[in-house]
């Protein structure tokens, strides 16, 4: 007698299909619906291909921020920057993994962040070396 296992599974994956297909479709009819950048569209798609449904706007909250906190430091130099996320950067005992904590951004004077220019000019007088040849 033939077992029917493989055609349960033939249905398990009918059934992943169908919703990768229902998340498409809400995709391109998100986009028609609303007008997106490139780079909304680009976070978007990568939304929607991780399972997420389009009309779920986390991503768009999360982009928003990112852009913000990128237009807050574009005005730092470089070790500024990494100041700011040495600074912010925390650990979570739950997910056990790092974050970003906006708590301690909030924290931060941003206009008054050191200048770092002590430690370049440290760099820069290096001895030159007179090589024999």
């Amino acid at each position: 007698m033939p077992c029917a296992y493989p055609y349960f599974l033939d249905i398990l994956d009918m059934k992943k299909k169908s919703k990768y297909r229902i998340r498409k479709n809400e995709l391109r009819r998100f986009e028609k619906e609303n007008k997106l950048t490139k780079k909304e569209k680009e976070r978007l798609h990568m939304w929607v291909d991780a399972g997420n449904s389009a009309y779920d706007l986390q991503w768009l909250y999360e982009l928003r921020e990112e852009e913000e906190f990128d237009e807050l430091l574009s005005g730092l130099t470089d070790a500024q920057v990494n100041y700011v996320y040495s600074y912010c950067m925390n650990w979570d005992p739950i997910m056990e993994e790092p974050f970003f904590d906006y708590n301690r951004l909030d924290e931060l004077d941003l206009d008054n962040l050191p200048t770092f220019e002590e430690e370049v000019d440290k760099k820069e007088e290096e001895p030159e070396i007179d090589l024999p040849f």
